[in-house]
C-alpha cells in the first residue's frame, strides 16, 4: 500500500453525477497527491477495476444501481480486504455504515455533511489505520508462526483462573494431550503435586513486579503419568483482551538424570578411594605390627635375655653386654627404617630428588637391586609441595611392589617434564604379569587414587616374563 505522502490511485464508486462532481472538486482541493482517479457507477464495474488496476483507496457509495446497503460493501469481497474503504452514506444509512466498519471498512462520510478538509483527514486516517492493522496482523502472524512452530513446549494460561487458553504443537506432542485436552487443563494439572494456592501466589507476584520470570527447575507430569523436569520461563501478555501468561517449558530431564548419574559415579569413586585408603592404612599397620613383633621385638627380647644373664654370670658379663649392645643397635636401625617409611619426607628441606635417592639407596642395600635415576627438565622450585609428595609416594609405593613381587634385579626411574605434564616412569626387569588377569592390589589402587586427585593418568604395561612399566602423567600446574 502507498504511504500517505505518496501519489494515490483512488477508486470512486458512485452513480450520482452531482455527488461525483463534488467528490472530484473536494479531492482537487485537498493536499493529497492523486495519481489516478478511477470511476465506477456500478458494483460490477468496481470489481472489474479492482481486479485489473492497482488501487490504494476506495470511496464507496452504499446505494448503487446493482447493490444496496451492506451488500455494496460485502459485494466487493476479497478485493478490498487489504484496501482502506471509506463509505459514502446518506443520513438513513448510518447504522449500515457502522456495521460495515465492524466488518473492516475504515471510515464513513455522510453526504452533504463534509468538505475537502474532512475528506482529506478521512483519507489520511483511513490509510494510517489500514497500515496499522496490516502491521498488527503481520505481527500476529509472526507470533502465531513462532508459537506454533517453536520446538519448545509453550502454552498460554489465564492469570485469574489458571486455565490453559492455548498450547502449541510441541506441548501437544511432548505432554501427550490433544489440543482439546489442553483447553480443559489448568496450570496445576501439569505440575507434579500442583498447589493452586501456591500457583496463584506465583502468578500474583509476577503480575505485580515483573514482565518475565525464570521459574527454575520444576517437576511436571505427562498424560501417561511420566514425571519430567522442566525449566519454565513466564512472560506477561495480553491474550485476546485477557490477562495471561505465556509459558516456555524446556525439558531438562535427561540432563538431570545425567547429572545425578555423574554424582553417583563421583560418590562411588570417592567411596572406592576411601576404601582403598582404609585398606592401605590397615595393611600398613599390619606390616608395622609384624615388623615390630617378628623383628624388633625378637631383637629386643634377645637383648633383654643377654642383659639378665649378664647380671648373674660374672664371667660372661662383658661378652653378653656387648651382644646386647649390638642387638639394641640393630633394633634402633630397624625402628629408624620403619619410621622413615612412615614419616612424610622433608621434601622442602632436602628436596624431591635427594629423597628419591634415599629410598633407592635403601632398596640397593636391602635387596641388592640396581637402581638408575634419569631426571630431565625438572626444576624443583617450579613444582608445588603437594605434587612433590605425590610423586615421592608413588615411587615409594611402586618400589615396595617391585621388592615384594617382581623379583627384579634392575629398576630405572625416569622423571621428566613433557609439555604441560610431569611424567614419571618406573621400569623393572622382573617377572611381570598378565594385565588382563591381574587384579589391582592396594599399592596400584593408591597410585591411581593419588594421581586422579590431580586429574592425572596412570598407564601400566606388562606381560609375564617381561617386567613392568608404570607411567604416571601429572599436570604440572
Amino acid at each position: 500500500m502507498s504511504g500517505i505522502n505518496a501519489s494515490l490511485s483512488i477508486l470512486m464508486v458512485e452513480d450520482n453525477p452531482g455527488d461525483i462532481f463534488l467528490l472530484k472538486e473536494f479531492l482537487r482541493a485537498t493536499d493529497i497527491s492523486i495519481q489516478k482517479l478511477f470511476e465506477a457507477s456500478h458494483l460490477t464495474a468496481a470489481r472489474k477495476i479492482l481486479s485489473e488496476e492497482k488501487v490504494d483507496l476506495v470511496l464507496l457509495d452504499l446505494s448503487l444501481p446493482d447493490s444496496f446497503g451492506l451488500e455494496s460493501y460485502t459485494g466487493l469481497g476479497v478485493l478490498v480486504q487489504r484496501l482502506p474503504v471509506i463509505l459514502l452514506t446518506g443520513l438513513s444509512d448510518t447504522n449500515v455504515a457502522l456495521q460495515a466498519l465492524a466488518m473492516g471498512a475504515q471510515d464513513y462520510l455522510t453526504k452533504g455533511d463534509f468538505d475537502e478538509k474532512l475528506l482529506s483527514r478521512a483519507i489520511r486516517y483511513s490509510l494510517e489505520r489500514k497500515r496499522n492493522l496490516e502491521n498488527l496482523q503481520e505481527s500476529e502472524e509472526r507470533y502465531r508462526e513462532l508459537f506454533n512452530n517453536n520446538p519448545m513446549p509453550m502454552w498460554v494460561f489465564h492469570m485469574d483462573s489458571l486455565l490453559i487458553l492455548e498450547a502449541n504443537g510441541a506441548a501437544v506432542r511432548h505432554y501427550g494431550y490433544t489440543n482439546e485436552d489442553f483447553l480443559h487443563l489448568s496450570l496445576a494439572d501439569l505440575r507434579l503435586h500442583g498447589d493452586l494456592a501456591a500457583l496463584r501466589k506465583e502468578v500474583e507476584d509476577l503480575g505485580k513486579a515483573r514482565v518475565v520470570e525464570q521459574k527454575g527447575l520444576i517437576q511436571h507430569i505427562r498424560k501417561n503419568g511420566d514425571n519430567i523436569f522442566v525449566e519454565e520461563a513466564w512472560h506477561n501478555i495480553n491474550y485476546r483482551g485477557r490477562r495471561a501468561i505465556l509459558v516456555l517449558a524446556g525439558d531438562v530431564t535427561e540432563r538431570i538424570l545425567l547429572e545425578n548419574e555423574l554424582k553417583e559415579q563421583q560418590m562411588m569413586r570417592q567411596r572406592q578411594i576411601t576404601e582403598a585408603v582404609i585398606i592401605a592404612q590397615e595393611k600398613e599397620r599390619t606390616e608395622i605390627g609384624k615388623e615390630l613383633h617378628d623383628n624388633v621385638n625378637q631383637i629386643l627380647g634377645a637383648s633383654n635375655l643377654y642383659v639378665n644373664t649378664a647380671m648373674s654370670d660374672d664371667e660372661m658379663r662383658q661378652e653378653l653386654l656387648e651382644r646386647s649392645t649390638e642387638l639394641i643397635s640393630r633394633a634402633i636401625n630397624e625402628i629408624r627404617k620403619i619410621s622413615k617409611s612412615l614419616i612424610t619426607p622433608g621434601l622442602r628441606e632436602i628436596g624431591l630428588l635427594e629423597s628419591i635417592e634415599d629410598i633407592t639407596d635403601d632398596m640397593k642395600v636391602a635387596k641388592g637391586i640396581h637402581v638408575q635415576l634419569d631426571i630431565h627438565n625438572i626444576v624443583e622450585a617450579e613444582v608445588d609441595e603437594q605434587r612433590k609428595l605425590t610423586l615421592f609416594r608413588i615411587i615409594q609405593e611402586q618400589l615396595n611392589n617391585i621388592m615384594k613381587h617382581a623379583k627384579a634385579t634392575e629398576v630405572m626411574i625416569r622423571l621428566s617434564l613433557e609439555g604441560p605434564d610431569i611424567v614419571l616412569a618406573v621400569v623393572d626387569n622382573g617377572v611381570g604379569f598378565d594385565i588382563s588377569r591381574h587384579r589391582k592390589g592396594v599399592g596400584i589402587t593408591n597410585i591411581i587414587s593419588r594421581t586422579e586427585l590431580f586429574k592425572g593418568r596412570v598407564e601400566i604395561q606388562s606381560k609375564p616374563g617381561d617386567g613392568c612399566v608404570l607411567t604416571v602423567r601429572l599436570p604440572a600446574a
